[in-house]
């Protein structure tokens, strides 16, 4: 099995889901809708299948990816991000982007702000699970200041930005994005 990073696994679904919502919008320019559903019923359901399949997958991949829970915090951070999906209202909107418009740029620009939605409640979960990480730095020199730490994550902040633990201590501290 090959590895793929994320940025080719977000192509590969875009694609599919692109030529997916292109072969519906061809369908549906050249057929009427209701011969479409009767006549070319298996067919057109199979299609409707597949983009909602699709759509799901891509949805998931784009609004999740990187985003980093430690398995102890899984069901209350899956509330938390269950709860903004439901309450924010955008998945009508991705499904009419899918189905009605069949635009892929206007389906990328909703699931970018369901993800900011996310990204933002997480944010009071993940300051809802702090602590301070002492380095080795922080016991030689008294002047150096712990690290904030989040057990939800297993990350540390630094300049506003969540850092993977084993990355700061690795001496890498940079944020890499990883779909986990």
């Amino acid at each position: 099995m090959s590895y793929k990073t994320q940025d080719q696994e977000t192509i590969l679904l875009r694609e599919e889901l692109s030529k997916l919502l292109s072969t519906l919008k061809h369908n549906r320019e050249k057929v009427p809708l209701d011969i479409l559903k009767t006549r070319y019923k298996k067919g057109y359901d199979t299609l409707c299948e597949r983009i909602r399949r699709s759509a799901s997958d891509y949805a998931k991949h784009i609004v999740l990816c990187g985003i980093r829970i430690h398995e102890d915090y899984l069901d209350e951070a899956a509330a938390v991000i269950n709860g903004t999906i439901e309450s924010c209202g955008v998945l009508k909107q991705l499904s009419k982007a899918a189905f009605s418009h069949q635009d892929i740029n206007e389906f990328d620009s909703l699931a970018g702000t369901l993800r900011e939605e996310v990204l933002a409640d997480l944010e009071s979960f993940y300051r809802k699970h702090l602590g301070l990480y002492i380095t080795p730095e922080c016991l030689e020199d008294p002047e150096v200041a712990p690290l904030i730490y989040c057990v939800a994550n297993d990350c540390v902040l630094q300049d506003g930005k969540w850092i993977p633990l084993e990355l700061y201590s690795s001496g890498s501290a940079c944020l890499q994005e990883k779909c986990v």
